[in-house]
């Protein structure tokens, strides 16, 4: 399984690129590392977590789609990182409960990938994100493209319920795609929570 912070338009333009692969089996990661990697241009580590590599990937979809409502409410950098700081303690639990590594989180396929679908314009997730703030309607964007984090935002919710883990962003991001909610009502929600320890667990 191979992910990390790489849109493909840059990786073609030649732009110094880094990703993970992974696989139970170390030789066969070192044999894909050997085959992709360029000494100039494209750098690829190795991991023996296949389960944290594709919930890094596949999970920051959704906080990317919230990353963009963030700025489609018209919110600055302040809350941008902090919502960006407190999404990856929520993947990073949510993958340690289903059997990945933090320290795959914390790397390429984690807070890298998260953080190039957060600040990106590039990013589907973070368009979607602006234009539902903007007042359309989720129906009409999924027609213009594709936009994964629509779809993984109810298996993040799913994931964290089976584990038993409270994660109010993915439930945020999950309760404005499905209309539950409105945004000014998911401000006052998130920023009324109980106030806790920062390493407090979900």
């Amino acid at each position: 399984f191979l992910s990390g912070p790489g849109f493909a338009l840059d990786i073609v333009k030649g732009d110094p690129t880094n990703v993970v692969v992974a696989s139970d089996r170390l030789a066969q990661a070192v044999r894909i590392q050997k085959l992709l990697s360029h000494p100039r241009r494209f750098r690829v580590y190795t991991s023996q977590d296949p389960v944290g590599v594709q919930l890094g990937g596949a999970l920051k979809n959704p906080l990317a789609v919230g990353a963009g409502m963030i700025a489609g409410m018209g919110f600055g950098i302040n809350t941008l990182s902090a919502v960006i700081t407190r999404a990856s303690s929520e993947l990073c639990d949510l993958c340690i409960a289903m059997g990945g590594e933090a320290s795959t989180i914390n790397g390429l396929a984690g807070i890298g990938d998260l953080m190039l679908t957060c600040f990106s314009p590039k990013s589907r997730n973070q368009q979607c994100g602006q234009r539902l703030m903007a007042g359309e309607k989720i129906n009409e964007i999924l027609k213009d493209m594709t936009v994964e984090g629509v779809a993984t935002a109810h298996v993040a919710v799913a994931y964290a319920e089976m584990c038993g883990l409270d994660l109010p962003l993915f439930g945020m991001v999950h309760a404005l795609l499905s209309e539950k909610i409105d945004p000014s009502q998911a401000v006052e929600l998130l920023m009324g929570r109980p106030l806790k320890h920062e390493n407090a667990p979900h």
